[in-house]
């Protein structure tokens, strides 16, 4: 079977719209009601914090030397601990976060654009692009995620530029009111999600073309999303003040029904829901294709293409019940930081230990 590649470009494309996803629409209002009117300075905090932990990612990737995350994980600790680690690894962190996202989809559409609609109705048109691009290939995912790209960034240029004129500088003073705890505070959300989710990036590192630019796709993918999270964060806040955006559900999309321009230039709080639609659906690709190759790998499975069916429609079935509420939602981001430290930096942290460890007792031998 010839392995699917995936070029630096596509690879570092897709990366920056899966951190996007679903953040773009939740985080400002979380941010807002921690950080207050210094959230813009969380985002910044947080990119920082990340940036100094992605050495522990790129080095991994090298570890791994081209191998699969199960192959690498066998040759560590042995190849019965290994597939049950992996195992409660994809369950309990991507497949979870995949069902999350197909509730949040579900949630923002029903809620602010098509509430006649029954969320199963949206589940289900989503899973089926979404089955039909992971069972192309990461190659095709790729080509997918370079075409749109571009369609991102103009929805975004278009969209937010209109803010410019009536955002006011004085909604994001004084600088470090409340000091410098909730900053902190809301920095740890932001690192947690989406950019410690990183660490399923991992397993693509066998696919990319030049192994070598593993180090560029990371940082790169981190600079951009960053950069969209700061500036969508301060022209929110600008616009609509600290207290009126953490009381908002979608502050990202609201925000944009405050752009009229002679009643020509206006609407364009559904171009933000096609650009949410466009990350969402890299965003659910990315951990349908970890979750079912990294099964089939458990299982050793000739192909992962008959397990994405299953898995979706899974998650389709618990989507809707997973949160009562919005409420809900933004009591389990108190949680959520220390639950995705487990995943995203305690283990890989262990992981490399182990690979060290290893190593040296080769080259002791």
């Amino acid at each position: 079977m010839i392995k699917q590649l995936i070029s630096t470009r596509q690879a570092t494309m897709w990366f920056t719209l899966y951190q996007l996803g679903s953040a773009l629409l939740i985080l400002p209002a979380a941010l807002a009601g921690i950080s207050k009117q210094d959230a813009w300075i969380s985002v910044v905090v947080a990119i920082g914090l990340f940036l100094s932990f992605s050495p522990v990612y790129i080095k991994l990737a090298s570890q791994m030397k081209g191998n699969d995350v199960i192959v690498h994980l066998t040759y560590l600790i042995g190849r019965f601990p290994a597939k049950i680690s992996l195992f409660f690894f994809l369950m309990c962190f991507p497949f979870l976060t995949f069902t999350l996202v197909l509730d949040d989809l579900g949630a923002f559409l029903t809620t602010s654009i098509i509430p006649e609609t029954p969320n199963e109705a949206i589940y289900l048109l989503m899973i089926i692009a979404v089955i039909c691009v992971v069972r192309a290939g990461v190659t095709v995912a790729g080509r997918v995620a370079e075409l749109l790209f571009f369609a991102y960034l103009i929805l975004i240029i278009i969209g937010y530029s209109g803010l410019l004129p009536v955002f006011k500088i004085d909604n994001i003073l004084p600088i470090l009111e409340y000091g410098f705890k909730p900053v902190i505070h809301g920095s740890l959300l932001l690192l947690a999600f989406p950019y410690l989710e990183g660490v399923l990036f991992l397993f693509f590192a066998p696919h990319v073309q030049d192994q070598t630019k593993w180090k560029s796709i990371i940082l790169k993918s981190t600079m951009m999303s960053g950069i969209t999270f700061l500036v969508i964060t301060l022209l929110v806040i600008g616009t609509l003040s600290e207290g009126v955006t953490a009381n908002l559900t979608y502050p990202s999309y609201f925000v944009l029904r405050t752009v009229i321009f002679a009643d020509i230039y206006e609407r364009f709080e559904q171009l933000f829901a096609v650009l949410w639609y466009i990350t969402i659906f890299f965003r659910l690709s990315l951990l349908l294709h970890v979750v079912s190759h990294g099964l089939a790998g458990i299982f050793q499975l000739k192909n992962a293409k008959s397990l994405t069916i299953p898995l979706s429609f899974i998650a389709f079935t618990s989507a809707k019940d997973i949160f009562p509420n919005y409420p809900a939602v933004m009591l389990a981001f108190q949680v959520w930081p220390f639950y995705i430290l487990i995943f995203g930096m305690l283990l890989p942290i262990v992981i490399l230990i182990l690979g060290w460890m290893k190593r040296r007792g080769a080259q002791t031998n």
